[in-house]
């Protein structure tokens, strides 16, 4: 036993355990894990006219420039509430070496919060200031202990803090500039489980070809050992910085263009890989554990970081009223193709692995409109379609991620003493995601085989005070 443990040691397993860790998550309210979720107005037009409505101070966040538009001081408290329900469909999946096949993984999504808020004051009739507090980016999906798809992702989470002072300056009476600094910070915790009987399969074959086993002995050995599932967590954080700009093109008091951009933003998230093995008694195999999972091992808790480079943002917007009707229209890209892989590096400089992802640049369309019913009420709807970032051979139990149609609705209640109270709500279909993923190792992660169904409802909700 000695001998066999001692060898053990001394190897690296072939088997490429970072793969189990997939960063880039998604969830289904916005392109990857976007959150458009920043204003209930905007959300009753399904987010079309961002760059040019102009309306109140969650332009901070969509175009900066338009803060020119604000007459008063606006204070703003924002509450979304993301409830996402997606659900695994088999069809032929098939199970990890030396492992039962396990359940469906019933629904992933839940109630996810988004706050947000802001406040913006003209400071003379060229320039005006404004603050906003939100989360850009997050996600929350989490499966059931003992699903199929368990050894490829069990609860992924990232959340995103995104604080950004804006300025900006009326050039003329058409045309409005503004710029924003963007302080963001990044959590992320990923977890799944790890399939042990794999590992041990591995290290069996090093023995053999080391000449220390008997090939005959492995099928056995493999058998002894099968059902050993142990778990593992990724968690990470980082601060960065970026910026946002836009203009505001007014032709006339009744209609504008906007313009956007928000910039990449660079992050080296630093934190751990935590594993928790399994036992067997089996001394071969526990052998094989034990030296895996020893400083220097491939399956080490330890230190760790990644490198994700988050999408630049870009979007134009049209604004026209027409008597008591306003209509909006918005056509955005986003840089996904920022995301080409997830390499994940031990403090020590060694690789634990490069997980190809491919994202691909995705665009958004969306067409609103409103119509002021009196004095006190006002009416919004809109519909929007969502492009996909994820390519059909990247896609992942961590991102089901596919193309959806967004249908909304609002209302906004002002009576007309300094307060202002805007509602929304839409609901997003998400077209069926074929999964068809080995993670890159069907023996230890088994093979995911069939469609993710999934589904969006959002509503939010915002208090205005004006003064």
């Amino acid at each position: 036993m000695s001998s066999v443990a001692s060898h053990c040691r001394m190897r690296r397993y072939a088997l490429p355990v970072g793969l189990l860790f997939c960063c880039a998550s998604g969830s289904a309210f916005g392109s990857g894990f976007a959150l458009l979720e920043q204003s209930a107005s905007r959300l009753g037009t399904a987010f079309s006219g961002t760059a040019a409505a102009a309306d109140d101070a969650s332009t901070i966040f969509y175009n900066p420039a338009g803060m020119a538009k604000l007459t008063e001081r606006e204070f703003m408290v924002v509450a979304s509430g993301v409830l996402i329900s997606s659900e695994f469909k088999n069809s032929n999946s098939q199970a990890a070496l030396g492992q039962p096949l396990g359940g469906d993984g019933g629904d992933a999504g839940d109630w996810n919060a988004v706050p947000a808020g802001y406040f913006a004051m003209p400071l003379n009739e060229r320039f005006a200031f404004g603050f906003g507090v939100n989360a850009p980016f997050g996600l929350k999906l989490e499966y059931g202990d003992g699903w199929m798809g368990r050894f490829q992702a069990l609860n992924s989470e990232i959340q995103t803090y995104n604080f950004n002072p804006s300025l900006s300056w009326r050039l003329n009476e058409q045309l409005s500039l503004g710029v924003g600094v963007n302080y963001q910070r990044i959590q992320a915790e990923l977890t799944n489980s790890v399939n042990y009987t794999a590992v041990v399969a591995q290290g069996l074959q090093n023995l053999v070809a080391a000449g220390q086993l008997s090939p005959t002995a492995v099928p056995g050995l493999i058998l002894a050992n099968a059902g050993l599932e142990g778990h593992t967590a990724v968690r990470g954080d980082d601060s960065a910085w970026g910026f946002n700009a836009g203009l505001l093109y007014e032709f006339s008091d009744d209609t504008r263009v906007g313009l956007s951009y928000r910039s990449t933003i660079d992050y080296t998230l630093e934190g751990s890989v935590r594993f928790r093995p399994a036992t067997t008694a089996n001394p071969i195999g526990a052998g094989i554990i034990t030296a895996a999972s020893a400083p220097g091992g491939q399956l080490a808790t330890g230190p760790a970081r990644v490198d994700l480079k988050l999408p630049d943002i870009a979007t134009a917007s049209l604004y026209h009223r027409m008597g008591k009707v306003e209509l909006m229209a918005d056509v955005a890209w986003t840089g996904w193709s920022s995301i080409q892989e997830l390499r994940i590096v031990r403090n020590s400089g060694d690789v634990l692995s490069v997980t190809p992802e491919r994202w691909e640049d995705t665009w958004r369309y969306a067409i609103g409109a409103t119509y002021q019913l009196n004095d006190q009420w006002k009416l919004r709807g809109g519909i929007a379609h969502d492009g996909t970032n994820v390519p059909n051979s990247t896609r992942t139990a961590r991102l089901p991620d596919s193309e959806r149609n967004w249908v909304a609705v609002g209302a906004q209640w002002n009576p007309g003493n300094s307060w202002v109270v805007d509602v929304g709500y839409a609901h997003l279909f998400a077209d069926d995601a074929r999964m068809n993923q080995d993670d890159g190792n069907a023996a230890a992660r088994g093979f995911l085989i069939g469609e993710q169904e999934s589904s969006v409802d959002i509503v939010s909700a915002q208090v205005s005070y004006r003064f």
